[in-house]
Parts: structure tokens; sequence; C-alpha cells
């Protein structure tokens, strides 16, 4: 089933709902629930889930922002580049959860995004995910992107934690041996 009526019902509302576009680094919210088929045989959310729910928050930021349909005009893919989940509770079955999608910066060619899955209040779990938009193999600046939906701000601060995860990132790229 993967989450095509999820997708489905989304770009739904989306297209019912207020035609008013928000800020690309505004927080964006969607209400959840935890399905029994979302969850593993621990009975609690399964890993590879927290991960397909990171997706629908990010499409529901393009579709709330003119991103998505200026990506699609241009034929310019966004692609995950790495992603990294820290879970600190579970999410049980037929829980709700809310989750809380922000777009935290950029850089010269990376997106940087978080994801946080929130119920009564509580953090139980963080994503935190780069990617890249590409226009065939060669990657699309952001700022370009933001350019043509009219956002001229430079990227926020990016917070020290997302500035750690680069180094490590660029450290494991670094440090792994190349297959002959």
């Amino acid at each position: 089933m993967n989450h095509y009526f999820r997708l489905l019902s989304m770009f739904i509302r989306h297209w019912l709902g207020s035609k008013t576009h928000q800020d690309p680094t505004d927080d964006f919210v969607i209400s959840l629930r935890a399905l029994p088929l979302d969850c593993d045989a621990n009975m609690h959310l399964t890993n590879s889930r927290y991960f397909s729910f990171g997706d629908l928050g990010r499409i529901d930021m393009m579709l709330k922002t003119k991103l998505g349909s200026v990506a699609l005009q241009k034929r310019w893919l966004g692609v995950v580049n790495a992603q990294s989940v820290t879970y600190i509770r579970p999410i049980k079955p037929m829980s709700k959860i809310e989750l809380h999608s922000k777009l935290l910066g950029w850089d010269e060619k990376y997106w940087y995004f978080e994801h946080r899955f929130i119920a009564n209040k509580t953090l139980y779990a963080s994503i935190l995910v780069r990617g890249v938009f590409l226009k065939g193999k060669k990657p699309v600046p952001m700022s370009e992107l933001l350019g043509l939906v009219d956002y001229t701000e430079a990227s926020p601060e990016l917070p020290l934690r997302v500035i750690h995860w680069k180094q490590l990132l660029s450290t494991k790229k670094q440090e792994s041996p190349a297959l002959a």
C-alpha cells in the first residue's frame, strides 16, 4: 500500500483547500495516525515508516509553497542524499501524531530539512534530511529555485546539530573505501 491513499488525500486537500502560499521556511504540520499496517511485530511504528512519513512532510511543504509547481515545470527532481533518524519513544498502533517539517536552511548545493514526530506535546522522533534538486545530473542551487518563487532571503543559519552532521557526512565520504 505504501502511502498512496495518504498521498492522494494530501493532493485532494491541497487542490480543494486554500491557495495561499506559505513561506518555504515556515513550520509545516500534518496530522497522521499510526495504522496497524504501519507497525511492525514489536507493535510500534516500523523504522522505514518514519522515512516515508518524512517524504509526506516534504511533499506537503512543496504543495503549500510554490516550490512544487516550479520544480515540476522545470522538471527538476528533488533527491534525498542523506537521512539520520533519532528514535526517542515508540509510536504505538493507532496513535495520533503530528509531523512537523521544516526547511532548516541550505548551502551552495544541498537543502537541509528536519521532521519532528510529536504527540501530546512530546517529541517521539526526529529526522534530519539532506537533499538536492537535480536538472538531469546537475545540481540546482536552492537559491535558484527559491528565487523563482520570489523568495530572496539568505539561508537561515544552520543549527549546530546540522553543521556537525554535515562534517560527519563529509568524513564518512572521505573514509569510505573505494571498491575496485
